[in-house]
């Protein structure tokens, strides 16, 4: 990676972890992503069971909920924060750059979510970064607190909604809205989804008429925005306090957090994945355990394998494997971006339509590969030009001139 004259060795190398770090939450997400893209979530038992490889499903999904489940976007949301605190380190003039920056991210999430895939995230993270600069003078104190509540929060409206009997019920004015949804349509949501791997491209509009709410439906029923926006502010926290600037000064703060992590994180995680297959709606004592074993295992276990990157990052033979994912960071948006693209090319009708006949050791076996690719054209790209194409489209309306894209 090219290194800009104006900055510094320290800020290089911080640039550098946060770049790799971030490379690696992308793994993550394609991990979890290819899952509902393939939509072999959306297959029934028996379906799964009849295709190749279907007896590794069991332990797959084990380990997919125990170590992979919630764990990488909540990096990549923390990773989100930290970015914040750098706008922030600008002044008033980075503060309204930032309000620009997110109005375009929202304009891209909603095109995406829209246009290609109900799954997208970026919608979300640019609605709620919209919040952030409400907290631009809270104290640290304050910020932890905040965060804890919020990624917390999901056990209170969980449990407010078994004490009431479902009577307090957020999603519920969004399930109705789905109900007459697919009664005007004639079919389920599901049922549109399911249809995408050997219809063609009128199906796929079909389904993404209808993908938003059912995006919006599963945003509030896994009670997502308090926690991204908890875990915004924690990683608002992070750079205030420099844990990623300045690694071997903090070395001692990242292990204990690191091992309580793992010892909180790891038996919730269990927990949780017992209780995955428990929870039914309206919410019942097992949709509580899982809520409660959520909060508990995913923030954990995420920052305790940022602080294990970061110390890894300490050693020459670790670093130069970690920096590896640096430039799959630097294009963090155009990769998240393409992993779409590349799964809709190989799932869906409009393409050559392998989704529902590939198991999870399948597409999780592509997962890894479209990792393995991204990271060696990534790498190809950055040698060439100083942007991802996203990234320089993105930062050329951000500052409202055509940035240079050649090296």
């Amino acid at each position: 990676m090219i290194i800009p004259k104006a900055m510094s060795a320290p800020a290089a190398e911080r640039a550098q972890l946060l770049d790799a770090l971030r490379g690696f939450a992308l793994f993550g997400v394609v991990w979890s992503n290819y899952a509902v893209l393939s939509v072999w979530m959306f297959m029934s038992p028996e379906v799964k069971a009849a295709l190749p490889g279907a007896f590794l499903d069991g332990p797959l999904e084990a380990f997919h909920t125990i170590l992979i489940d919630g764990k990488f976007y909540s990096i990549f949301s923390m990773l989100f924060g930290i970015g914040f605190g750098f706008f922030l380190a600008k002044g008033d003039d980075g503060l309204w750059r930032f309000y620009r920056r997110m109005f375009i991210l929202l304009i891209i999430g909603w095109l995406h979510l829209r246009y290609l895939w109900a799954g997208d995230i970026l919608f979300l993270y640019a609605v709620l970064g919209l919040l952030l600069p409400l907290f631009r003078r809270s104290g640290d104190r304050a910020l932890l607190i905040t965060a804890a509540a919020l990624i917390l929060s999901p056990i209170v409206i969980d449990a407010a909604v078994i004490l009431t009997n479902a009577r307090f019920d957020p999603i519920a004015p969004l399930l109705q809205a789905m109900e007459a949804q697919d009664a005007l349509y004639g079919n389920s949501v599901f049922d549109a989804f399911l249809a995408l791997p050997e219809g063609g491209w009128s199906e796929f509009i079909h389904a993404n008429e209808r993908g938003w709410l059912f995006r919006f439906v599963h945003l509030v029923e896994s009670n997502r925005p308090p926690k991204v926006l908890g875990l915004f502010l924690l990683g608002l926290w992070v750079s205030r306090r420099k844990l990623f600037a300045d690694v071997e000064q903090h070395a001692n703060r990242l292990k204990r957090v690191c091992v309580v992590g793992l010892l909180i994180g790891l038996p919730s995680s269990v927990l949780m994945w017992w209780a995955e297959s428990q929870v039914g709606h309206p919410p019942e004592p097992s949709s509580l355990i899982r809520a409660a074993s959520y909060a508990f295992s995913v923030v954990p276990l995420a920052m305790a394998f940022a602080s294990g990157f970061a110390l890894l990052w300490r050693s020459d033979p670790w670093r130069s494997r970690l920096r590896l994912m640096a430039p799959m960071g630097r294009m963090a948006l155009t990769n998240y971006l393409m992993q779409t693209i590349i799964a809709l090319w190989l799932f869906y009708g409009i393409g050559l339509g392998w989704g529902t006949c590939v198991s999870g050791v399948v597409f999780e076996s592509i997962a890894l590969g479209v990792f393995i690719l991204q990271v060696l054209w990534s790498h190809w790209w950055l040698a060439r030009f100083q942007y991802g194409p996203f990234e320089w489209a993105w930062r050329s309306l951000t500052y409202g001139k055509v940035m240079p894209m050649r090296k």
